[in-house]
């Protein structure tokens, strides 16, 4: 199997393989993007609880992002699947409702109040962990992604919130923990769809190779099988006459031998002289051709 380590791309003597492989590994994981999603809304729901719990002072605006913004998004990427072409567009879809995921989170914690919002940062874990294992997203898309919403984290514990140096330091390591773990189980889990893809067609191929071998056997078969019909094999012992030649046949008849060669098998017989006969029967071989005028009935005169 011939891949770009990066890229995960086939290329070289595999090139061929790669617009395959996308067909394929978009037709398997188009149900997994559905019901991941559909999983994704009903935990990004599930989490307005902790709104209420830990911030009901802003839970309102909370939930506006949640509900209004997020969760509209969420879902009409799972509509806009069933569109006949989002197989052009299946990938950057991923990346657009997964950065907006992340989006949603940063914005509640640049909203909520202290110091509970700072607990929101763990929510940023599980998209990424989401976004690299369950959706089935490409590994430099992913990994694209996710190194935006890093961008993200930043830029909100640096510039948009007064998040403690330690805390910041504490919630930057577990992201980029999470996204090293997810990235490799992302890396893996499209080489060996492709590993898999791969083998499929070596085994398609062997199977074509040896359907059409079979089919030659087959030929091959069916000609040797009618040949046998038309050949009738003589075998066994055959007594003949010292003397004059006869065959003696299975009823105890003795036969011309050209009689019984004609009854028990296929051949036939046209008579001729051989030449040592045109010797003893007319004195030398010519005669015969002068007789009958290079094979007409036309008789020579002496």
């Amino acid at each position: 199997m011939d891949l770009h380590p990066i890229t995960l791309r086939f290329h070289g003597r595999d090139k061929g393989l790669e617009e395959g492989f996308q067909k394929y590994f978009f037709i398997h994981s188009l149900p997994v993007f559905r019901w991941g999603f559909v999983f994704g809304i009903f935990l990004y729901s599930l989490f307005a609880i902790l709104d209420a719990l830990f911030m009901p002072e802003v839970k309102k605006q909370l939930w506006q992002i949640r509900f209004l913004l997020v969760i509209p998004i969420l879902a009409s990427g799972i509509a806009f699947s069933f569109y006949k072409d989002f197989f052009k567009y299946w990938q950057g879809t991923i990346a657009f409702l997964v950065t907006t995921a992340s989006f949603g989170i940063f914005w509640m914690i640049v909203i909520g109040t202290e110091p509970n919002k700072y607990y929101y940062f763990m929510g940023n874990m599980l998209v990424i962990f989401f976004g690299l294992t369950l959706i089935r997203a490409r590994f430099l898309w992913a990994i694209a992604t996710h190194v935006l919403a890093l961008i993200m984290f930043g830029v909100t514990i640096t510039f948009l919130t007064k998040c403690p140096l330690s805390v910041a330091l504490s919630y930057w390591f577990s992201l980029v923990s999470a996204f090293l773990i997810g990235g490799v189980a992302n890396y893996g889990m499209e080489y060996f769809a492709r590993k898999n893809f791969y083998l499929m067609h070596r085994l398609e191929r062997e199977e074509d190779r040896l359907k059409n071998a079979n089919r030659l056997l087959q030929n091959q078969f069916e000609e040797l099988k009618n040949a046998k019909k038309e050949i009738k094999i003589l075998t066994g012992l055959i007594p003949i006459c010292a003397n004059c030649k006869k065959v003696r046949d299975d009823q105890g008849y003795w036969n011309q031998i050209e009689n019984y060669i004609t009854e028990n098998s296929e051949a036939k017989f046209s008579h001729a002289l051989c030449p040592e006969c045109l010797q003893v029967l007319y004195g030398h071989e010519d005669w015969f051709k002068k007789r009958y005028n290079n094979g007409t009935k036309k008789r020579v005169d002496k």
